[in-house]
């Protein structure tokens, strides 16, 4: 729930313009560049700097699996 709030916050203040009902019914892991922003987003909102420093050993599987995020997120806030 807090990954859908945070992306559709983003969508709200990167892209401002664009049709409301178009970005509701899509789905979180489209390779379109505004989805692909509204998702880096979300993971810059999510996942702090200090969460990746402390854990900055862990694979990307393991990211994912720790915090919950799908894997291309986690490769996504790692960029």
């Amino acid at each position: 729930m807090k990954l859908v709030m945070a992306h559709e916050l983003g969508h709200a203040i990167l892209h401002r313009k664009q049709n409301c009902y178009f970005i509701r019914n899509k789905t979180l892991l489209l390779n379109s560049k505004n989805e692909t922003e509204a998702n880096k987003f979300a993971m810059e909102l999510l996942i702090s700097d200090e969460v990746l420093e402390e854990n900055r050993e862990f694979t990307i599987e393991q990211l994912s699996r720790m915090l919950g995020y799908h894997e291309k997120l986690i490769k996504l806030r790692l960029q």
